[in-house]
């Protein structure tokens, strides 16, 4: 019983992704860590995606990751494989999905600013880093997909 009402809810959210993508002409920004919540939520717009038929799929989605640059080399690594891997996919499933992997800028890297502008190194109550190595290098993503299209909805799974 318990597993038809979960089906029941998935289905729900999955017709009203396909109602949400098919509302407007506005590209989609899907926030995606590799985290379990980022994770479920592309899994659910690949799935009602994939559901439409070919001719409806044609709003771009961009899965865009941050990578700031001092992230574990295996976290790195398994993050561009999985990247690699939405993208063949897509291209093989015919899905709008564009991956992009955004990075900070020279001057706003952890390296340039903890040693070569003398910052202290970020704790709780200054967290220069976040603004300058995640928020900056996404937030200028988003303006350029905004720039070339007028607007863009941006989806985040969160907790």
């Amino acid at each position: 019983m318990q597993n038809d009402s979960h089906t029941m809810k998935i289905r729900f959210v999955l017709e009203e992704i396909k109602d949400q993508y098919l509302s407007d002409n506005r590209p989609w920004i899907v926030g995606f860590s590799g985290g379990k919540d980022s994770t479920m939520l592309l899994q659910l717009i690949w799935i009602a995606l994939r559901e439409l038929p070919l001719d409806k799929r044609t709003k771009q989605i961009h899965v865009v990751c941050n990578d700031t640059l001092v992230e574990n080399p295996k976290i790195v690594e398994w993050i561009d494989h999985s990247l690699n891997n939405i993208e063949k996919q897509a291209l093989i499933e015919n899905l709008p999905f564009l991956v992009a992997k955004t990075t900070p800028i020279l001057d706003d890297t952890f390296w340039v600013n903890l040693i070569g502008k003398g910052y202290p190194a970020p704790r709780k109550l200054f967290r220069w880093c976040t603004t300058l190595m995640k928020i900056n290098p996404s937030n200028d993503f988003i303006r350029n997909v905004i720039r070339d299209n007028g607007e863009a909805l941006l989806v985040l799974g969160t907790r």
